[in-house]
């Protein structure tokens, strides 16, 4: 039994040169269940820059309450890399990595957008919990508050507003409580069904 604390953070800090524009991009790699920060650990022993969202959860027990950092998404976290034959061989052959994410044919590169979105989420210190990947609602975008620039659908809780932060590769997404004069919609994507496709939406 667990309940999502108002606190939600992720290590390592991503540094802001993480997402200048480069030749690299970000990929999802599905590892090993519950060996999600060891394998973060050893891909940066090898060089890659890694990326494990966590979000902390307060696990409840017979005779206490903990609060513990947890994967946001299990068995899943981020590498940023050339999309080289050998970085994917490397990425692959370090033990507990499953597959890196894509389609038939090669690795998807996750946008810069949806890691960053789900990066300010998580650091915002609102109430963070992890939720099913919906593809409907409305897209909107925060205007204000610690929130403002993310992007993602719109849902409803216990008749509460919340926000859908996706990472569409994934089908894993993270959600979090916003207030209707926070946000305004948004247009649809328009590449959005072509990325879909190939399993890399922007939700």
């Amino acid at each position: 039994m667990s309940e999502a604390l108002a606190r939600a953070d992720f290590q390592p800090e991503l540094p802001a040169s993480t997402f200048a524009s480069d030749s690299t991009s970000w990929y999802g790699v599905q590892t090993r269940y519950r060996h999600e920060q060891r394998i973060a650990h050893d891909l940066a022993v090898k060089g890659f820059t890694t990326y494990l969202p966590l979000i902390k959860e307060l696990h409840q027990w017979s005779d206490r309450k903990k609060a513990i950092e947890v994967p946001a998404f299990s068995g899943y976290l981020f590498v940023r890399q050339d999309a080289t034959l050998r970085n994917r061989v490397r990425v692959l052959e370090t033990s507990g990595v499953v597959r890196i994410l894509g389609d038939n044919q090669a690795p998807v590169p996750v946008p810069d957008s949806e890691i960053e979105s789900l990066r300010k989420t998580l650091d915002s210190r609102l109430a963070c919990s992890r939720c099913e990947c919906l593809p409907i609602g409305s897209m909107v975008e925060v205007k204000s508050g610690p929130l403002a620039g993310v992007r993602g659908r719109l849902t409803s809780s216990k008749n509460n507003l919340r926000l859908i932060v996706s990472v569409s590769a994934m089908s894993q997404a993270i959600s979090v409580e916003v207030r209707p004069e926070e946000i305004e919609a948004v247009a649809e994507d328009k590449n959005a069904g072509r990325r879909q496709h190939s399993g890399t939406t922007a939700l």
